[in-house]
């Protein structure tokens, strides 16, 4: 395609749709159906085609909680599947999961665990907050990570 008709399809693009994190989130504590959260809890979820599992834990100091989600980015095919791309995935992936940024489920699933911690009140609407802010952070790793392990 040429430039000019790159810039005239760009013009009539619709402008990127802009939201008040705040107002979202509010939003979303107000259709949680139970504002206190028993603890320990667990969840699961699906963003960006990635699926997340978490669960919230209580730490040893008072008032102080965790929430840890580990994000299914893929898996490893056994060597009958696709013998090159385990091999692949494998040097990749080996590195980091020594350093312990990537683990390897019983299940060869990749996963990345994302681990937050925070104090105060734990309720509905800080979950969505913590897990909100904590995606919104990564998310471009996320998407490149699991591109790479789905090619």
């Amino acid at each position: 395609m040429s430039p000019a008709l790159n810039t005239a399809q760009s013009e009539n693009a619709p402008p990127p749709v802009q939201h008040n994190l705040k107002q979202l989130l509010d939003e979303i504590a107000r259709k949680t159906t139970d504002d206190n959260i028993n603890l320990p809890s667990r969840f699961d979820f699906t963003w960006h085609n990635i699926y997340f599992a978490g669960q919230i834990l209580r730490a040893q100091e008072v008032g102080k909680f965790s929430i840890n989600l580990a994000a299914n980015l893929g898996h490893i095919p056994f060597s009958a599947e696709d013998k090159v791309r385990r091999k692949k995935l494998f040097a990749t992936f080996t590195p980091l999961f020594l350093k312990g940024e990537y683990m390897l489920s019983a299940q060869s699933q990749i996963q990345m665990i994302l681990l937050t911690d925070f104090v105060g009140p734990m309720n509905a609407k800080r979950l969505v907050e913590a897990i909100t802010y904590t995606l919104l952070d990564l998310r471009e790793d996320l998407k490149t990570i699991q591109a790479s392990i789905l090619e």
